[in-house]
């Protein structure tokens, strides 16, 4: 479905995400899986699941893309389940932040109160009340 809306729109490198949620690394129990602080009740999803998009290592305020071949590969209540390809990029850690890309953002808008809004730097610029 997501290559039809990438080929109807002629957009060569797909689609953005709409949105951005910051989620924390909880548990990291076994080698190429880690359980974020963010699930149905934080997150929504229409056509994919969130994309994880960039990261910030615990301690650090860098942020950097995440390998590609990160998934989510499903949502609980509130966790997400992110899957990591061992030897590819150092894997999420256990207090690292990683920030998961909403691709139909209406259905997250219900689940906040309100919401930040960040510049390029992910400084918080502004705020917004969320009426949904």
């Amino acid at each position: 479905m997501l290559d039809q809306v990438v080929q109807r729109c002629g957009c060569s490198e797909g689609l953005r995400p709409a949105l951005e949620v910051w989620t924390t690394v909880q548990s990291a129990p076994e080698p190429g899986l880690a359980f974020l602080t963010g699930g149905r009740r934080d997150l929504s999803f229409d056509m994919e699941l969130p994309r994880p998009g960039a990261i910030a290592r615990a301690g650090s305020t860098v942020v950097e893309a995440t390998d590609p071949a990160w998934k989510i590969t499903g949502l609980n209540d509130q966790h997400a389940h992110l899957r990591s390809n061992e030897g590819s990029a150092p894997a999420p850690r256990v207090g690292d932040r990683i920030a998961l890309g909403i691709s139909h953002p209406c259905t997250t808008f219900d689940k906040w109160h309100w919401m930040p809004i960040v510049d390029d730097d992910y400084c918080i610029v502004d705020a917004v009340t969320i009426h949904f």
